[in-house]
């Protein structure tokens, strides 16, 4: 169960991170904007690595645990697509902080922890994988490379984090739309083509 005074200094490093990123955050720092006193930050974390991996496991965890009460089951390929993207999306716009936090600076940790965050990561992205592959069991999904395409859906998806502002020109339910058009054009199969004798162009006879 986490207290109040842990989930204060978990916000406030997630706060801090987004705003000058894990390396310049220091722990008195973040200490001060938590309101608490730098020793006690020991009571919860042996020091910043164990803190960020923390926040991004649980990022990556709760995320999967989310889509998963949502997924919709028995839905065509194209129909699960979409509540995806919806999903991930919306998620990614109400915690832009938390997103930057979870797929930028991982990569400053190592070792166990790293590990850890990849295979959380990687539990994820079988989810958009999955869908990928029953789109092309359907044959409406054409992907040769669906773990790497994967990987590339999930990263232009979340770079909508990084760039949209509430009041921008675009909604919310425009900024997914525009990405559900843009995914779902890249993975569409392409149109059946005649598979009957070739056609004499006019005037060969």
């Amino acid at each position: 169960m986490i207290t109040a005074t842990e989930q204060a200094i978990r916000q406030s490093a997630i706060e801090l991170i987004a705003r000058q990123g894990y390396d310049a955050m220091t722990l008195r720092g973040l200490a001060a904007h938590a309101g608490v006193n730098p020793g006690t930050l020991y009571l919860y974390y042996r020091g910043k690595q164990e803190l960020l991996a923390s926040l991004v496991l649980d990022y990556y965890d709760q995320l999967r645990d989310a889509w998963l009460k949502l997924k919709p089951a028995g839905r065509a390929a194209e129909s699960v697509w979409a509540a995806f993207v919806a999903f991930h999306i919306r998620q990614h716009l109400d915690n832009r902080q938390l997103g930057l936090l979870g797929n930028l600076e991982f990569r400053c940790l190592e070792g166990g922890e790293l590990r850890a965050i990849k295979l959380a990561r990687r539990r994820y992205l079988d989810e958009i994988q999955a869908i990928i592959q029953q789109g092309i069991e359907e044959g409406v999904f054409e992907c040769a490379e669906p773990k790497l395409y994967a990987n590339v859906l999930f990263n232009l998806l979340t770079h909508s984090c990084s760039w949209y502002r509430e009041g921008d020109r675009l909604s919310q339910e425009q900024v997914i739309e525009h990405y559900r058009r843009l995914t779902t054009k890249a993975l569409s199969a392409p149109l059946a083509i005649d598979q009957g004798q070739p056609r004499e162009a006019p005037g060969s006879s």
